[in-house]
């Protein structure tokens, strides 16, 4: 009885486990949520006038990573070895690239007329 109840313990904590995810699951999620936005901010920049639809768009997803981004680091505030995978995989040639085309697309969004109406 003793073993059977460990084995249903050790099945519900490998499901947990598994079901949550990880460092690296979240850090795709982070990086998909990135890649989004870039592509909005990108088109949204291109007439150097934000509408309030893109404006709307943008908002709303910045709103999402910095939601996802405080759950992460409460997820792992204290779990040093998550955090250290975490930071090896975005220093993953293709990670870099996305977080550098991210940060260009903030960059562009700031020439724009109505970028005051972002957040």
């Amino acid at each position: 009885m003793k073993n059977l109840l460990l084995l249903i313990s050790l099945a519900i904590f490998i499901f947990t486990l598994v079901s949550c995810g990880g460092p690296k699951k979240d850090q795709k999620k982070m990086l998909q949520m990135f890649e989004e936005y870039t592509e909005i901010a990108v088109k949204a920049a291109k007439d150097k006038v934000l509408d309030e639809k893109e404006i709307e768009e943008l908002n709303e997803i910045s709103s999402k990573i910095d939601e996802f981004s405080q759950e992460m680091d409460k997820k792992y505030e204290n779990d040093s070895e998550s955090q250290k995978l975490m930071q090896d995989y975005m220093k993953e040639e293709n990670n870099k690239t996305i977080i550098k085309e991210y940060t260009n697309a903030l960059m562009l969004l700031w020439d724009c007329e109505g970028a005051e109406n972002l957040e």
